[in-house]
């Protein structure tokens, strides 16, 4: 009997080396039903798979969408990676609701030969400057100014009755800064990376313009390839540039 005993112990003791053993042969049984999700800014959408719910998550931009607790929060327009600490991996894109206008080229150090090359035959052009006339009625003018023929700001003027839709377009895609109700402006930035460490690339910012009768949108780069603030971007210079063309 006891030799029986001693027999089932060693068979019971070797099934549990073998069951245990294989665990660490067994596939990882985490898996996503998604690997790309599509929202809005502020809209926040869980994320689908098999045993994802306690897994941690790290988006390459924050600027464009966060994950906590197994829920994406988009941020502002783009579209970011986002990789779990089990190498499981999906991409997070931000859409636009608003389409006011169509931004103008950010491609900064562009001569006017490049400009025109993309855009055409402008309405006016000077020594500094390039004004087209568009057909989109919410932003009628576009404008680009050159130093030593290289494009250094640009900008829109639109319509002021297009003032509070302007305020969402540009609150989904980049981070207010600064807000002057009684001057009708207001600052954002651009920012990418992390939210504890923000990079910033370049600035856009809006005020009305009596001279001009409308609003007018300037886009202007940062004066370092990285900075954290807003006085890196020089919005007063781009405002007299910008105005200066459109008289």
């Amino acid at each position: 009997m006891k030799k029986v005993f001693s027999l089932m112990l060693l068979l019971a003791t070797i099934f549990t080396f073998t069951s245990c053993g294989g665990d660490d042969d067994e596939p990882d049984n985490t898996k996503l039903s998604k690997t790309s999700y599509s929202l809005y800014h502020e809209e926040n959408q869980e994320i689908e798979g098999t045993n994802v719910s306690g897994l941690v998550w790290d988006s390459e931009n924050e600027f464009v969408a966060t994950v906590k607790n197994g829920v994406i929060t988009g941020q502002f327009v783009g579209k970011t990676m986002v990789k779990s600490s089990t190498n499981l991996s999906f991409t997070a894109e931000v859409k636009p609701r608003y389409h006011t206008y169509e931004e103008p080229s950010l491609d900064w150090g562009a001569s006017k030969a490049t400009i025109k090359a993309k855009y055409g035959t402008p309405y006016s052009e000077n020594a500094t400057g390039l004004i087209y006339k568009t057909t989109n009625s919410n932003a009628p003018m576009m404008i680009f100014v050159f130093e030593n023929n290289k494009m250094s700001n640009c900008g829109v003027v639109c319509k002021i009755s297009t003032a509070s839709q302007l305020a969402d377009f540009l609150l989904e895609r980049y981070l207010p800064v600064k807000v002057d109700t009684n001057n009708y402006s207001a600052t954002l930035l651009h920012c990418y990376g992390k939210i504890n460490d923000p990079q910033v690339d370049f600035g856009v910012a809006m005020q009305y313009s009596s001279s001009i009768g409308g609003i007018l949108v300037a886009y202007t780069p940062t004066t370092a390839s990285k900075s954290r603030s807003s006085n890196d971007v020089d919005f007063g210079e781009a405002f007299n540039a910008l105005e200066q063309i459109l008289r």
